[in-house]
């Protein structure tokens, strides 16, 4: 299999990551680890070696443990490794411009901190930049794969953390944190007849229950308007998981963002064909599974399956948007 240039890159971060982690352009020390190998261990495990320097080991500071990762580095030897932003690799030079600072040249790069392109190139972010000074300017490409990196290793140990110590079945490729702490630890609450299942930041993730009825829907404006949060969009409505006329719930997590066109068309047609089966003294059972995309309040479809009496299943994607499925969306 061939390797591409991003690949090499990628698979590069993420070593320095599983031996010493990283944090922006700067390494921190991480003295648990395997000297032969160089794999990341946790503190316990392997062998353990003091930072260079450190008072409790003098000699370490002057070499005398011969060629390591704990022996001095020169400057050339550091600039030279293909995970140091130093290498000719890993950088571009840019020419400073008139009315150009650190701020507007940091800003070049996704992710890219000013503290972090001061520190590498060895001046004080707080002085002015000359014109004609030449810079470092580390690459886009080398800049996400950094972060990919320190996003996989915490992946990684939130993983070992929360199993045991084992590995995922692809370690080189474990779930997302983020995937990992919303998918999980879900808390069950119950109100109106209706379960719902809420995610650590107060999402429901399913929610299902024996439709009811009232003569009395209660609304509130106040969590209607909020529905979404900083994800609404000036096209939504404040919608609910379950209508009041079926006697949902007061409470932020059965309101939700919704386009307005999908909540008073095919939604509502669902909806009413359920209070008609209500009013005929039939039993509707139903679930309602939102999907988000990463941390968004704001659902991008709905799945909704329900059965009358008891009968036979019928199931249901809406689109959380004004057209329907998006192009490309599976």
């Amino acid at each position: 299999m061939k390797v591409q240039q991003g690949d090499s890159f990628r698979a590069s971060a993420f070593g320095i990551w599983m031996r010493f982690g990283q944090r922006g352009l700067e390494f921190k020390f991480n003295p648990w680890y395997d000297s032969e190998d160089g794999r990341f261990t946790f503190v316990g495990q392997g062998n353990y070696f003091p930072r260079r320097g450190s008072i409790d080991d003098p000699f370490a500071a002057r070499g005398g443990y011969g060629r390591g990762p704990w022996t001095t580095e020169t400057d050339a030897e550091r600039s030279s490794r293909e995970d140091d932003p130093r290498n000719p690799r890993n950088h571009s030079v840019h020419t400073v411009q008139a009315g150009e600072s650190l701020t507007s040249i940091a800003r070049r790069r996704k992710g890219l901190r000013v503290s972090d392109l001061a520190w590498l190139n060895g001046i004080d972010p707080k002085k002015r930049l000359r014109i004609g000074q030449r810079l470092m300017l580390p690459h886009q490409q080398f800049l996400d794969a950094g972060r990919d990196a320190r996003n996989k290793f915490l992946a990684l140990a939130y993983y070992q953390q929360t199993h045991g110590g084992r590995l995922p079945p692809n370690p080189a490729n474990p779930p997302s944190l983020e995937r990992q702490i919303l998918d999980s630890n879900w808390r069950r609450e119950t109100l109106n007849g209706y379960d719902f299942q809420i995610d650590v930041i107060d999402r429901p993730r399913i929610t299902y229950g024996t439709v009811s009825q009232t003569n009395k829907p209660k609304r509130s404006r106040r969590l209607q308007a909020r529905a979404g949060g900083a994800d609404r969009r000036p096209t939504d409505d404040g919608g609910h998981f379950w209508a009041a006329r079926f006697d949902g719930p007061l409470v932020r997590f059965n309101h939700f963002a919704q386009d307005a066109n999908f909540n008073r068309g095919a939604y509502r047609a669902m909806e009413d064909a359920w209070a008609a089966h209500r009013r005929a003294g039939r039993s509707v059972f139903a679930s309602i599974k939102p999907y988000y995309s990463g941390a968004s309040r704001r659902p991008y479809k709905i799945v909704v399956t329900w059965s009358v009496d008891g009968g036979r299943r019928e199931t249901r994607t809406f689109w959380n948007e004004a057209k329907g499925k998006p192009r490309g969306a599976k």
